[in-house]
């Protein structure tokens, strides 16, 4: 396969990654958060959260930037069920659940105050992100969340089968965990206009299909980007991992879908890369093509510079060949 791995680690590294500046900033944002909602309920006479639980991308540090730091950083915040009880000892429900840890957060110095939504309480900030909360409660039984009703939930249950996952795939050979998912992510996010599956369904998906390891990360990018649209051709629906439940049922498979015409696009695109005349420009024009980038543009220029002089070098030095000169007398 022509080798573009450089190329691809190097998209991978100043276009998709967090660089260490961006990660802090999002830790920094997230500790605010804590701070002022803790504050806001010891103010309004609530109830203290048993504790936080870093939830999503951020926890399993598989976010990818953003333009303009609009990150959705999800950090969930859980109370004993025995605490929250209304003003005459009845159960909160939750929606009131939501409604107190929405009036905790809010601050006049928002321009955009926070509001309750369906599974989480969301704060924007100035600066361009927002901090999704999902509350809970818990019992002796585990973690409920509060939504359209109390329904069973596990955060730092997926934060396990997480780590578990990456732990495994280091053991067996398999290094490039991360960078696929954020890769497969980033395909997903340059294509604004597409109604496409959440980060942790892509999470899914590729832990299912990433079986086998490579040194190269455009080997490994390439093959499960193929398994990948094999295995939605097969199954559109998509299982939760911890909790007995669908992440994409019937209702939501036009998500799984639209990302499997996708990945059969770039499928087509990419099957240059197997052909043995297959140029190292033709190949990154494939991957532009493919991770919908203008990163590969100027490097697309100076490869086919190159070709370019090579390819006049061979004609010149053909042309000038002489086979009598050779030959024996």
């Amino acid at each position: 396969m022509t080798d573009c791995n450089s190329d691809i680690k190097g998209y991978h590294s100043e276009r998709v990654k967090l660089t260490g500046s961006q990660r802090k900033q999002l830790i920094y944002w997230r500790d605010a958060n804590r701070d002022r909602l803790r504050s806001g309920l010891e103010n309004n006479n609530d109830p203290s959260p048993k504790k936080s639980v870093s939830q999503g991308s951020h926890a399993m540090r598989t976010t990818i930037q953003e333009p303009g730091d609009k990150y959705d950083i999800d950090d969930g915040v859980v109370f004993k069920q025995e605490d929250l009880q209304g003003p005459r000892g009845a159960e909160k429900t939750a929606r009131e659940a939501r409604k107190m840890v929405r009036d905790a957060v809010q601050d006049e110095r928002f321009s955009r105050q926070p509001e309750i939504k369906t599974n989480c309480v969301r704060v924007f900030y100035n600066e361009g992100p927002h901090v999704d909360i999902p509350v809970y409660r818990s019992n002796n039984t585990g973690y409920e969340l509060a939504s359209s009703d109390w329904k069973e939930s596990d955060p730092e249950g997926v934060n396990s089968w997480f780590s578990e996952c990456v732990n495994r795939k280091n053991a067996q050979g398999m290094k490039h965990f991360r960078e696929l998912i954020r890769l497969i992510k980033s395909m997903c996010k340059n294509r604004p206009s597409y109604s496409l599956p959440s980060g942790f369904v892509i999470t899914v998906l590729v832990n299912e299909r990433y079986t086998v390891g490579n040194d190269r990360l455009d080997i490994d990018l390439y093959k499960v980007i193929k398994s990948l649209h094999e295995r939605l051709c097969a199954n559109l629906r998509v299982p939760h991992p911890v909790v007995g439940e669908w992440l994409i049922d019937g209702d939501k498979e036009h998500k799984t879908k639209k990302l499997r015409e996708i990945l059969g696009d770039a499928t087509k695109t990419l099957k240059c890369l197997d052909q043995i005349n297959c140029t190292r420009s033709q190949a990154l024009k494939a991957w532009k093509e493919v991770l919908c980038t203008d990163y590969f543009q100027d490097k697309i220029a100076e490869v086919e510079e190159k070709e370019k002089k090579k390819t006049i070098e061979m004609v010149a030095a053909a042309s000038s060949y002489n086979p009598r000169q050779y030959s024996n007398k």
